[in-house]
């Protein structure tokens, strides 16, 4: 039996609007019926792309799934204020130092790597933690309710330690030793850029021990009151 393709065709997409489909019509099934009759089974659609349309839509899902990936990190840093800015960079400077001096981080952990951790990217940054995970844990809690730092949906302290330091989260208090807690509130007195540096003309070691002890003596004075000492 000849088939009139062109018939068929009328046959398949009457009734249909074919602006209801992307892409081009390229073909149309036929099918036998049970009487022997040729009918029209259908339309083949056919969605077709540019190579560039391709290659933009297969970057955008790969950079998606590399950024759902990584974990997130801490929006400290306020781009487009060079003065704040240059002010944050130096309080995270310090921060570092310290926790090299207490031994809370590997000394192999790098400054960049520890600066990224507060830009707000996600990544994985790198830090090696040598302390507690409760120290760590209490520290991240403690920093996210800060006001200098921005509020994320999805970020918990939870998830920072386990998938930015991949240690097992420990909330409980009860487990920090007084000098731990006195420490952890030092690091959010520094980080606050609205709090004063106590500087001297002295090499950068024994500058960081006067800010230090300097700082020691305020949160131990405001520990002292919170506790009722």
């Amino acid at each position: 039996m000849d088939i009139d393709i062109k018939e068929l065709m009328k046959a398949a997409t009457q009734g249909l609007n074919l602006k209801d489909f992307k892409g081009d019509v390229v073909g149309v099934k036929v099918v036998e019926n049970e009487f022997g009759t040729i009918e029209p089974g259908g339309i083949g659609i056919q969605n077709v792309y540019s190579a560039k349309e391709t290659k933009a839509a297969t970057r955008k899902k790969e950079k998606k799934e590399k950024s759902s990936n990584k974990s997130k990190t801490l929006k400290y840093y306020v781009h487009g204020n060079n003065g704040v800015l240059m002010k944050q960079r130096q309080r995270v400077n310090i921060v570092y130092r310290l926790l090299n001096k207490w031994g809370w981080i590997d000394k192999e952990t790098k400054a960049i790597d520890f600066d990224a951790f507060f830009e707000g990217e996600p990544r994985h940054c790198n830090i090696s933690w040598k302390a507690n995970s409760t120290i760590l844990t209490i520290l991240l809690q403690d920093l996210i309710k800060q006001p200098y730092i921005k509020s994320q949906t999805g970020l918990s302290a939870k998830s920072l330690v386990e998938q930015q330091f991949g240690k097992t989260a420990n909330s409980d208090r009860k487990r920090l030793d007084s000098d731990a807690e006195e420490r952890i509130q030092m690091l959010l007195y520094f980080l606050d850029i609205r709090n004063p540096l106590f500087s001297a003309e002295k090499e950068e070691k024994e500058e960081l021990d006067i800010e230090e002890a300097a700082v020691r003596e305020i949160v131990s004075s405001n520990l002292r009151k919170t506790k009722g000492i």
